[in-house]
């Protein structure tokens, strides 16, 4: 009898998973045929045209492929039949199916009805030729979609619950509809010119972009490049140094302010402040501060001190220092602020505790408080990395990268080598170095963040 039941459980909670893994290869599909005709767009097609009529199928054809994928992966669904009348996603199916319908009669008869969106001025001309090339295509992907819901919303498809296809294209698809101009710049701005700027850095563009093939000649010129190998290390100097001092500061601020001080409001505001600051005037600010004629230098003198010296600005070995003291002055507030919400979330119960145990306040903070702040140095961990890589406000407003190249970070030497140089290439090819160091900080926060969930979830279905 134990056996029955058991294979009747299983035979129940092996479709679901069966179905949840064809609906991920059905989204990857869609997902991959998207991007990749996002990216032919943006001059990817361009490193096909060698290949002739081959590079031509390529293009036309990957994206094709990639919703060949999914279709497949639906096919075998299709056997259990699918009804309209009664399926519970109805409405959304015939949506899908209207977008289809519109997309297909502007790709088959856009220029003639071109004169009828006159009103639409040169908006309808756009359109016209957006669909004339691209309408096709939308079209498949529109009625894979109607389709895919036409199948999931059957009941003759036992889904006991939404599954992954029906969340992603059906719930909350105003909201998503709505979204679609933010992700169309996320993909074709952002996505794309990473992608753009990661395959020209392979070409010898100087003033223009060309697509002549050099394989690594700009990596390798870029590390046998002095200027760049200073810039990584003051890059390196200047990001364990603002990781740790920002997190340590911004904590012990926290701290003290979180044992509910006078006029707390009062220091909370003085020490933010300086985030309201843009990088530029921060970075003049500590440039009069440090100048060795009126900033601390010459105020000390005045007092005495002849020979006190403190020009970290106009000294070669310590000048990525004094970049630093500025970037801490504007950055410290907003790790503060963090640091103090992740306190103030922490139970009132969990002090008492500590204190009828006897247990000395530095380790309470050791030992309870920060393992329970995590996701907050999780956070606070990616503002300042990305604030890291990124630098160049400071260092152009302070020193311009002297004295001499002293103070080159890696941002300067990529607007230096793209806008003045113009080398664009060997631009490229440090802003794919960049690119990486970003990549190597994102992909263990994301991990952090979301495989840990993904673990907990796992634990308690089991």
């Amino acid at each position: 009898m134990a056996d029955t039941v058991e294979t009747g459980m299983i035979g129940v909670d092996a479709r679901p998973a069966r179905r949840q893994q064809w609906e991920k290869w059905l989204i990857r599909g869609i997902v991959a045929a998207v991007l990749l005709r996002l990216a032919m767009l943006m001059g990817l097609s361009a490193f096909f045209e060698d290949l002739g009529s081959v590079g031509d199928w390529l293009v036309e054809g990957l994206p094709w492929l990639c919703l060949a994928v999914g279709a497949a992966a639906l096919l075998p669904n299709l056997s259990s039949g699918i009804r309209l009348q009664g399926n519970r996603l109805a409405n959304h199916v015939v949506g899908w199916g209207i977008g289809t319908a519109l997309l297909l009669i502007m790709y088959f008869f856009g220029p003639q009805i071109q004169p009828a969106l006159s009103f639409m001025g040169r908006s309808a001309r756009v359109l016209v030729e957006f669909t004339g090339n691209q309408g096709l295509f939308l079209a498949a992907m529109t009625a894979l979609v109607a389709l895919s819901l036409a199948v999931i919303g059957s009941e003759g498809q036992l889904l006991h619950r939404p599954g992954l296809f029906e969340r992603v294209w059906a719930k909350n698809l105003t909201a998503k509809i709505a979204a679609v101009p933010m992700m169309l710049v996320a993909l074709g701005v952002f996505t794309g010119g990473t992608i753009w700027t990661v395959v020209y850095s392979f070409t010898d563009s100087r003033l223009l972009p060309r697509e002549k093939w050099v394989g690594l000649a700009q990596y390798e010129r870029l590390w046998g490049e002095d200027r760049w190998l200073i810039s990584i290390e003051n890059l390196l100097i200047y990001g364990v140094c603002s990781l740790v001092f920002s997190i340590v500061i911004g904590f012990m601020l926290a701290a003290m302010l979180d044992q509910k001080v006078r006029f707390e409001n009062t220091f909370r505001t003085i020490f933010l402040y300086p985030f309201a600051l843009s990088f530029i005037v921060t970075g003049l600010v500590w440039q009069w501060v440090l100048n060795p004629d009126f900033g601390i230098q010459g105020v000390i003198r005045s007092l005495g001190w002849e020979s006190f010296t403190f020009d970290p600005l106009y000294n070669q070995d310590i000048v990525i220092y004094g970049i630093l003291i500025a970037g801490l002055w504007q950055g410290t507030g907003l790790i503060m602020c963090l640091m103090l919400a992740g306190l103030r979330g922490i139970d009132e119960e969990i002090w008492k505790a500590a204190r009828i145990d006897g247990i000395p306040m530095w380790k309470t903070y050791l030992f309870i408080v920060i393992p329970m702040m995590r996701p907050v140095f999780i956070t606070t961990l990616v503002l300042i990395a990305s604030g890291i890589v990124r630098v160049y406000d400071l260092v152009v407003a302070q020193t311009s990268g002297g004295p001499g190249i002293a103070s080159e970070v890696p941002a300067k030497y990529v607007y230096d080598k793209m806008f003045l140089g113009q080398n664009l290439a060997q631009g490229f090819s440090a802003s794919t170095m960049m690119l990486l160091s970003v990549l190597i900080v994102l992909i263990p926060w994301a991990y952090l963040e979301f495989g840990g969930k993904e673990r907990t979830r796992r634990a308690s279905d089991v």
